[in-house]
């Protein structure tokens, strides 16, 4: 006797539940995508995140850097000020005592050698201070040991030394002391006060009185 099958199509599991279990997988893998999708998102804004900081940092440090070249330059540049600021204070000091020294070398070239006649020798020198005249201004006299030719050499020499082209050098030129040596040469002695202005050096008046003396 030949077995007997029970053949059924009706389904074991209802069928509302195979839809309620699909729908649930779908969910799962909605949810699982979203939050795959999430995740990356998190990481792309956690990696922008660590190059903005990176970023931000070494920008930070180059101004840092720019900051601190600058302020060298500053205290450099601060430096340079002070040191032109001293040099100049120096400079000043420096003319106002050349404006007051009193230098002789200026009366040889622009009076002593261009007034003093040929035959007329000086062989001594002698620069004083003689106090100040009534006005209150400083006197300076000169005095000169010479020999002359003879006596009409004198009268040529005093008269040379009072030309008005030496006026603006020396004042009260006197010729004393005369004595007729052996050889008929005369000696004598000549002072005269040298104006200040002429002596200082630099001075204008110096340049002036020179250009005078030479016209």
């Amino acid at each position: 006797m030949e077995p007997k099958y029970q053949t059924s199509f009706i389904p074991k599991k209802p069928i509302t539940q195979v839809a309620q279990q699909k729908r649930v997988s779908v969910g799962i893998n909605l949810f699982l995508l979203i939050s795959i999708v999430m995740f990356l998102v998190s990481l792309g804004l956690a990696g922008y995140v660590f190059l903005e900081k990176n970023i931000l940092i070494q920008k930070i440090n180059q101004d840092q850097s720019t900051i601190s070249t600058d302020k060298n330059s500053f205290t450099a540049d601060s430096n340079t000020i002070e040191s032109l600021v001293e040099l100049d204070s120096r400079i000043n000091v420096s003319n106002t005592l050349l404006a007051q020294h009193i230098a002789v070398s200026p009366i040889f070239g622009a009076f002593i050698q261009p007034a003093t006649l040929q035959s007329v020798r000086f062989n001594d020198f002698t620069f004083n201070y003689a106090g100040k005249d009534a006005t209150g201004a400083s006197k300076i006299s000169i005095t000169m040991d010479g020999t002359a030719r003879d006596w009409q050499t004198i009268a040529s020499q005093a008269d040379e030394f009072g030309l008005p082209d030496w006026k603006n050098i020396i004042s009260e030129p006197t010729i004393s002391n005369l004595t007729q040596n052996a050889d008929n040469t005369v000696s004598f002695q000549f002072t005269a006060y040298v104006n200040p202005a002429f002596l200082v050096y630099g001075s204008n008046s110096t340049s002036n009185a020179t250009n005078n003396s030479t016209n």
